[in-house]
């Protein structure tokens, strides 16, 4: 009998993750990720892992990690994937795998109304530049604007917005949706603007190629598992809902 049992739970599927799934963000994005009044998650993104999540037909729950963890995290199993406005890049890819793309990030300078509107090495030279450290925006100004320009660097996303804010920076630089909504149609942000062109990882490939779930190198069944998850949530229109809820339509390309 017990040889029988043996074989039974050897025929088994094999469960590559623990149930819930476990999906990190950090929540300092809005109207990405951030804190609700009540404490609790919530944002496009976090909205969209549970969609994928039901999809999948898989318990989850989206669990707060500070930004510079995130993949530190994700690396030693503390949490099976990231969904954090993540772009795709070369540096990324070496250390984790991403999904397919759900939506493409663009970014804009912010200033004040009365800055040039020109942004360039010229314009730009002897200005403080406010970005988040460790993302593409940041080795985007950092190569274009590094020799001309100050670069102020920090961890949390909302910083860039207060430095400018307070008048400690003449410009931040980031995704034109979380500028938008996070500091331009607030308080804080009034009196400044866009100036510049839109700058995409189609123009420049350092801003990355798209946004995606990053995972574990080599898990490429939880890949599989998100890209069809991806592929229907869209093609349901949940996707599309999603976006009219954040009043994200039109804003982002998906």
């Amino acid at each position: 009998m017990k040889r029988l049992a043996l074989l039974a739970l050897a025929a088994l599927p094999c469960l590559a993750h623990a149930e819930p799934l476990r999906i990190a963000t950090d929540a300092t994005y809005p109207p990405f990720e951030y804190i609700d009044a009540s404490g609790k998650l919530a944002g496009f993104e976090v909205d969209l892992a549970y969609a994928l999540c039901k999809e999948m037909n898989t318990p989850c729950e989206v669990v707060n990690q500070p930004w510079d963890g995130l993949i530190p995290g994700l690396q030693v199993k503390k949490f099976d994937a990231i969904m954090a406005s993540m772009n795709i890049t070369d540096e990324r890819r070496r250390a984790v795998d991403f999904s397919k793309v759900y939506y493409f990030m663009q970014n804009r300078f912010v200033a004040r109304k009365a800055a040039a509107a020109r942004v360039d090495a010229a314009a730009l030279k002897g200005k403080a530049i406010a970005v988040q450290t460790g993302t593409p925006q940041e080795r985007f100004v950092t190569r274009e604007f590094g020799k001309s320009a100050t670069i102020k660097r920090y961890v949390n996303a909302q910083d860039p917005m207060l430095e400018l804010a307070s008048g400690r920076v003449d410009y931040t630089f980031g995704n034109t949706v979380q500028l938008q909504k996070g500091f331009l149609e607030t308080p804080k942000g009034q009196g400044f603007g866009f100036v510049g062109p839109v700058f995409d990882g189609r123009r420049d490939k350092v801003l990355g190629e798209g946004v995606a779930v990053a995972l574990r190198k080599n898990d490429a069944e939880l890949k599989a598992r998100f890209d069809k998850a991806i592929d229907a949530v869209k093609k349901k229109g949940v996707f599309q809902q999603l976006l009219q809820k954040h009043g994200l339509q039109g804003l982002l390309e998906g």
